[in-house]
């Protein structure tokens, strides 16, 4: 049974009286090009323990098992939760844990992951993207199929108005991340109505911002980012609670013209700020 044939996986999908939940964000990937770079992406060898969330029917599960020592995959629907007994009955080495990926903990339920491979849901991805990245647990490798217009903010550096944000400083601390390929909405049944992308992510062992503690740092980031057309001398003042005075002290100490806005900024000087600002180290 070859699940990225079209024709394969609706007759899987209809042996157990199922449809694509688009209330879950369920898209399935159906390019086997874009299957193959997702795969080849992860660096995948047979010592290698992966975690998936959202495998939906299996079609990408079913090849990582082909390559890795195990496979763990989250899925929320009980539906596909019974479909995965099906697809995957060849693949003893994946195993199926039914749970909502925002609710448990990803890194203790299986094997402790060598690499994270997901063909994420839309509406969930920040956050699911966040807590890969930001648990200490991290693998070296996060690969991921996601919408373009988030993989575009999760690579942009300095200067790329409209796309650097939170998500942009982010996934910058914690990894080297890249667009390994952009990927049309027909890859998908059903097809999406906006195009996407697999971003590979690099992680890192330490933080980029550390010693600082990451929540007060990450805090303050985000705090600026809710006013990111103001300028940061009056962007402080606001989420961030900063006065005026001490946001001068700070930006001047820092070496930054306070009249920047913060998706103007690098990450290092986002740590100079907050070294400036007293952010505690951990």
């Amino acid at each position: 049974m070859e699940l990225s044939d079209p024709r394969a996986l609706r007759d899987a999908l209809r042996r157990h009286g199922v449809r694509a939940a688009t209330s879950l964000g369920q898209r399935f990937l159906v390019d086997r090009a874009v299957l193959a770079a997702i795969v080849d992406a992860a660096e995948l060898g047979a010592d290698d323990d992966v975690l998936e969330v959202g495998p939906g029917p299996g079609v990408l599960t079913r090849v990582l098992a082909e390559r890795a020592r195990t496979v763990t995959a989250v899925e929320v629907d009980p539906r596909m939760v019974r479909v995965l007994a099906d697809t995957l009955s060849a693949h003893p080495n994946a195993h199926v844990v039914q749970a909502d990926a925002l609710a448990v903990d990803l890194f203790a339920v299986g094997p402790a992951p060598t690499r994270i491979v997901a063909n994420l849901p839309y509406q969930i991805t920040s956050p699911l993207v966040m807590r890969f990245l930001g648990d200490p647990r991290r693998p070296p490798l996060v690969v991921v199929l996601v919408q373009e217009e988030v993989a575009r903010r999760m690579v942009a550096k300095e200067g790329a108005a409209g796309e650097r944000g939170f998500l942009s400083i982010f996934v910058e601390s914690f990894c080297d991340p890249r667009i390994v390929r952009r990927v049309p909405p027909r890859a998908f049944r059903p097809p999406p109505k906006v195009r996407s992308a697999v971003v590979a992510m690099r992680t890192h062992r330490r933080p980029a911002f550390a010693p600082l503690a990451p929540e007060p740092f990450l805090r303050l980031v985000s705090d600026c980012f809710r006013h990111r057309r103001k300028q940061l001398r009056s962007a402080l003042g606001h989420e961030a609670a900063v006065s005026r005075d001490r946001a001068a002290a700070a930006l001047e100490s820092a070496g930054i013209d306070p009249r920047r806005r913060p998706e103007e900024l690098a990450l290092a000087e986002w740590v100079a700020l907050a070294n400036s600002l007293g952010i505690p180290e951990s």
